[in-house]
C-alpha cells in the first residue's frame, strides 16, 4: 500500500513537472536554443536580427527553419535576419504564417561591389584622358609636319570634353620656313553611335588659344604671338582602352589640317 502511494506521488510530481514545462516549455526551450545557436539579437517593430553560432551554421535548412519558426512565434514577428561568416539569411512568414528562407546574401560580395562602385564613380564623374596625334605632308618642294597633344576631362561622360591643347607645326617651302606652336583650350561634343557592333562617335568642337609664329628665310626672320580660333570636326572609333581619332581642323592662324591620333582613357578597361 505504501509502495502504491509512493508511485502515485511520483506520478503526480512527474505530471506536475510536465505541465509546468508545457506552460513555460517553449520559452525555456527557445532560451536554451537561443544560447546554443545565437550570440546576440535585437528585435525591431517587425523583425529580429540574430548573430549565429557555429551550431546554427552547421544545421540543415529544415532544422534552421524549426528554430527560427519557434523564435518568431515567441517574439511575434514575421521576419528574421541571421548573420554569420559574412553572410546574411533572410527568413520570412507569408500570409498563411508559413516560414521560408527568402534569401542568402554574401556580404563580402556586396562590400566588394560597393567599393568598386565607389571607386568607379570617382573616376567616371569627370574622367580624364590623354591624346597624342600628328600629321605630315611633303614632296620635293614642300614639307609640313605637325604633332599635337590634349590632356583633359569629360564634362559629360563620353559626350562632351574640355582639354588643354598643345601643338607644334613646321612647314617649309623652299627657303621659307614657318614654325607654329599653338597652346589653348579645346572642347569637343561627341555623338556616340554603334555601327555593326563598333562604337563610332562623330564629333564637332572648337578651340581658342595663342599661337607663337616664327617665320624666316634667307633674308629675314619674324616672330609674333597671335590669338587663334579654330573649328574641329572628326570621328572617334572606340578601340582598346581608348579611341582612334581622325579629325579636321581649321584655324585663323593654324589654317587647315588633318590629324590622326589616339585618345587614351586610363579609367577604361
Amino acid at each position: 500500500m505504501k509502495m502504491k502511494r509512493f508511485y502515485i506521488v511520483i506520478f503526480m510530481l512527474t505530471v506536475s513537472a510536465y505541465c509546468a514545462a508545457q506552460n513555460n516549455g517553449i520559452g525555456n526551450g527557445l532560451a536554451i536554443s537561443f544560447d546554443r545557436y545565437f550570440e546576440t539579437d535585437s528585435t525591431g517593430a517587425a523583425s529580429i536580427i540574430l548573430n549565429a553560432k557555429p551550431d546554427y551554421v552547421n544545421m540543415s535548412k529544415q532544422s534552421k527553419l524549426f528554430v527560427i519558426d519557434n523564435l518568431l512565434s515567441v517574439r511575434n514577428r514575421k521576419l528574421a535576419y541571421v548573420y554569420y561568416n559574412h553572410k546574411r539569411e533572410i527568413w520570412g512568414k507569408d500570409a498563411s504564417n508559413n516560414l521560408d528562407l527568402l534569401d542568402t546574401i554574401d556580404l563580402n560580395s556586396i562590400s566588394e561591389l560597393k567599393t568598386a562602385l565607389r571607386e568607379s564613380q570617382k573616376l567616371v564623374k569627370h574622367p580624364w584622358f590623354v591624346y597624342f596625334g600628328g600629321q605630315g605632308m611633303f614632296n620635293s618642294d614642300y614639307l609640313n609636319l605637325a604633332c599635337n597633344a590634349r590632356v583633359g576631362f569629360f564634362l559629360l561622360l563620353e559626350k562632351w570634353d574640355l582639354a588643354l591643347s598643345q601643338g607644334w607645326n613646321i612647314s617649309s617651302a623652299g627657303e621659307n620656313v614657318t614654325i607654329n606652336i599653338p597652346i589653348g583650350l579645346s572642347s569637343k561634343y561627341y555623338f556616340p553611335t554603334t555601327i555593326k557592333g563598333q562604337r563610332i562617335s562623330p564629333y564637332l568642337g572648337g578651340g581658342i588659344g595663342y599661337t607663337y609664329v616664327s617665320a624666316y628665310d634667307s633674308m629675314s626672320e619674324t616672330e609674333e604671338l597671335q590669338t587663334d580660333l579654330s573649328a574641329l570636326a572628326g570621328v572617334s572609333w572606340a578601340l582598346g582602352p581608348g579611341s582612334l581619332d581622325v579629325g579636321l581642323q581649321y584655324g585663323k592662324v593654324s589654317k587647315f589640317g588633318i590629324s590622326i591620333g589616339y585618345t587614351f582613357f586610363p579609367w577604361r578597361k
